[in-house]
């Protein structure tokens, strides 16, 4: 490896690190024209990538920044029974996604179902995630963790420059 090899392995590097990379609890970022602290940490395990997660917490608003191949997404629970079909029992019926749902007014067609493994700490479990996604980019991610445990979320991709500050505890 020659000298200058050195400085392009160095900034490839640098040019693949994202801004959440190294959050750890107790982190704050600003984003959203809030202030949230970083509240745990955790990990979704696909076949051929990993999704890392991180819960956060502003004075009246709890959610989920995760990034995955290079994107940023930020998502907060949503109630279930706001989706149509209902989700426990389509899911309970069929076991596999539908084609669309709908949140109000609005209608989201499947972008991903699969599997993947859930850690968070040193504890790991099976969950499917099915993503559906809108005509202008707002998601809805369903989680099913068995028959019973089923949870719902609804997000948007950010861009890197919405998040206005990281702060290191």
């Amino acid at each position: 490896m020659g000298f200058l090899d050195f400085f392009k392995r160095k900034k490839k590097e640098e040019d693949s690190l994202n801004p959440l990379e190294n959050l750890k609890k107790g982190d704050i970022v600003e984003f959203d024209g809030e202030t949230w602290e970083v509240v745990d940490v955790a990990e979704y395990k696909f076949k051929g990538s990993v999704e890392k997660e991180w819960e956060v917490r502003s004075a009246r608003r709890k959610g989920f920044l995760s990034y995955e191949d290079g994107k940023i997404y930020f998502f907060e629970e949503v109630d279930l029974n706001s989706i149509e079909p209902n989700m426990v029992s389509y899911y309970r019926r069929c076991k596999e996604p539908p084609e669309t749902v709908r949140v109000g007014n609005k209608e989201f067609r499947l972008k991903f179902a699969g599997k993947a493994v859930y850690r968070k700490g040193s504890e790991s479990y099976p969950v499917e995630v099915w993503e559906f996604i809108s005509d202008d980019g707002e998601m809805i991610d369903v989680e099913i963790w068995d028959e019973y445990e089923i949870e719902a979320s609804k997000g948007r991709e950010l861009k890197e420059w919405e998040i206005e500050g990281i702060f290191r505890r």
